[in-house]
Order: C-alpha cells, then structure tokens, then sequence
C-alpha cells in the first residue's frame, strides 16, 4: 500500500528550478494539532490576561473605596464622640439650671438667618457655653427708655416684626400674654441669670424649648401697653431686676 505524504513544493519566479519536501500525513497531521493546541493556549491566555487585569482594577478600586469608607467611618466616630460630649455638657447645664429633664433639642430652624452678620464669637459655639447673657436682643434699636425705678428694665424702640434674638444660651421659662407687656417670653439662663421680652408680635418656641445665644425667639411688636413698636428688655439676677446696662452695652 503506498505511503500516504502531503508534499511541498517552493519554486522561484526567476528560475526553473524548485524545491519540494514531503512529509508523512501522520507527521502533518500532528503538526497541525499541535499548532492548533498552541492557538487554543495563547487565546486563553489572552482571556485570562484581560481577566486578570480586570480583578486587578476591581481591586484596586475596591481598596481605594475602602480607605474612603474608613475615613468616613473615622469623622463618624468622631462626631458621634462630639455629640456624647455636647450631651454631657447639656446634661450638666440643666442641672446647674434647675431643670428637671433633659431639655429638648436646640431649636436650630428658630436660627437667625443673616448669620453673617453675628458676631465672631458666636459662630461654631455649641449650646451650654454661653450661659450669661452678652448679646443685645436686637440689632437696629435706640434707646427708648432706659432702667430707673420702678421701671427696672430697658425699652428698644425698633422696627415692627424685626427679630428678637436670645440674649444666652437658655431654656424657655414661661411664655405667655400679660396685660401690661402683651407677649412675653422668660429664658431661664446659667449662674442665677433670666432674661425678659415683652411687648412681643409673636414668638417662636414654647416653654420648655432649649434656645441658643443669638437664634430668634420672636418679633418686636406693639402688644400689651405699648404706643409703638418696641422691646421691654429685662435682665434678672437670682430672681431680682437688675438695670441691663450693667451686663450689656447698649
């Protein structure tokens, strides 16, 4: 039986002689699956190249996300110790203030709006640190009537509606409506301080309410006894009406 060869030939375009080689069908065939298995392994490898380099790109975005995720966590954690703090310090301003519970939150949508314009010392401070009043409760005022017996108070004439603003960090004592002083609002402050608002438009927060130094509590308006616009301004000491131009500059 003849042998069965795949033959070649190479022949030149500038001569008549050629070159021919054969090789046994067997020999051909191996050769061509082992190119065949050589084509299969670099495409693999190819898939597995990309593949890698995919996972690797995973993974490093995976770590970059991770250490954003862990200072994120770290600013939590942080502030979650902020707040203890400031909850410790709330709980022991109500007990210097006589409070039997802890006082509700600090209203902070009754915040003033134009902050930009308070003073620098009042900006980024926390409720509890300023418990002695320091702060004139209105911005655009003159000086109606100042403090001499039995008129132990200081009254601000200013516009109709203009804010009214918490002259210490405090707690809302008592609001209520009095014949003489219409609207009022008490603040029950730090170290034996109250501060007094009438003549009110309207008000704000209600009894009980925790208020920053320098956020609103209300308006000045005309209720009560009142011929104009303006604030009746008091300042008690231990329970007693102090001339508020001995603690504040008016």
């Amino acid at each position: 039986m003849p042998r069965k060869e795949l033959s070649f030939f190479i022949a030149s375009n500038y001569s008549t002689d050629s070159l021919r080689f054969s090789l046994p069908l067997w020999v051909a065939r191996l050769f061509g699956g082992v190119a065949c298995l050589l084509a299969l392994l670099v495409v693999a490898s190819l898939v597995m190249t990309l593949a890698g380099t995919y996972r690797l790109g995973k993974l490093s975005y995976l770590e970059r996300r991770n250490r954003q995720l862990e200072g994120e966590f770290a600013k939590v954690k942080a502030l979650r110790q902020r707040l203890v703090e400031v909850e410790e310090q709330s709980r022991k301003m109500a007990t210097m203030l006589g409070v039997d519970k802890s006082p509700a939150p600090v209203n902070w949508d009754s915040s003033p709006l134009d902050s930009q314009s308070l003073p620098e010392w009042l900006k980024g401070k926390v409720w509890g640190t300023q418990v002695v009043p320091r702060m004139v409760p209105v911005e655009e005022y003159a000086v109606s009537q100042r403090a001499k017996d039995p008129h132990e108070a200081i009254d601000l004439a200013a516009a109709d509606g203009a804010p009214v603003r918490a002259t210490a960090d405090g707690v809302v004592e008592q609001r209520g409506d009095d014949r003489q002083y219409g609207r009022f609002l008490l603040l029950k402050h730090g170290q034996g301080y109250e501060s007094y608002y009438g003549h009110l438009q309207d008000w704000n927060v209600d009894k009980g309410d925790t208020v920053q130094v320098g956020a609103t509590i209300g308006w000045v308006g005309t209720t009560g006894k009142s011929t104009a616009p303006h604030l009746h301004f008091e300042i008690r000491k231990d329970g007693q009406r102090i001339d508020p131009a001995t603690v504040l500059k008016f």
